[in-house]
């Protein structure tokens, strides 16, 4: 069943395509094929096939198991994050584990409190992660003159995580306790507390490493998938 609505509730059962405008509320229950997201919309976890956000808002109370996350807007899920493929601008925030099975690109800020999960994280902006375990990492400036404008210095801020694990690393104003990598690029003044395994260092010049170690424990530093 296809659904349309503006301003209003979906209850419980099956769809293939659900649009939701204005202020729409999801009860649980609900599973989908594809999820239109083009306003507000509220639930209580999140269960279906591809969830896209057009200019919309999507605030998730528990949590999300989704086949793939794309479009532009802002996504707030208060508990874990799992999907296959996560093709974002914006904002998308997860308090619980965000795990990936494929590739996150994200245009904008990820922000996770516990671990970020995914086969690559690919991020033009700012990350704000506990821990983050992947075989490709690249954190790269966003620049722009709106965000210039309009004073939106979120967006161009630090990058912070307590852990990062990965095969490459290329990173941009990263602030990170430990670094595990097999090959790391750093630039515009990262700073490393710890960084260990790495085979190939490179960069601008302006990173602030405090230990290097050619050996680390990687017992637990390995990538988990939940």
């Amino acid at each position: 069943m296809d659904l349309r609505l503006s301003d209003g509730r979906i209850a419980a059962g099956r769809y293939r395509t659900i649009v939701a405008r204005g202020h729409t509320v999801i009860d649980p229950g609900v599973v989908f094929d594809t999820l239109v997201v083009a306003g507000v919309v509220a639930m209580v976890g999140c269960r279906g096939g591809t969830v896209e956000c057009r200019a919309g808002r999507m605030v998730c109370t528990g949590n999300m198991d989704v086949r793939a996350i794309v479009g532009y807007g802002e996504i707030h899920v208060s508990g874990r994050l799992s999907c296959r493929t996560l093709r974002f601008v914006g904002v998308v925030r997860a308090d619980g584990r965000l795990v990936c099975a494929r590739d996150i690109a994200v245009d904008g800020i990820l922000s996770n409190g516990r671990v970020i999960s995914a086969a690559s994280v690919t991020l033009r902006g700012v990350l704000e992660s506990a821990d983050v375990r992947t075989d490709t990492l690249s954190i790269e400036p966003l620049y722009s003159m709106m965000l210039t404008r309009h004073a939106m210095g979120e967006y161009t801020a630090s990058s912070h995580a307590r852990t990062v694990v990965g095969g490459a690393v290329r990173v941009h104003a990263l602030t990170c306790v430990t670094l595990h990598a097999d090959a790391v690029e750093l630039s515009e003044r990262c700073r490393i507390e710890r960084l260990c395994n790495a085979s190939h260092v490179a960069g601008d010049g302006t990173a602030d490493v405090s230990l290097f170690r050619p050996t680390c424990s990687q017992t637990h530093l390995k990538r988990r998938g939940v």
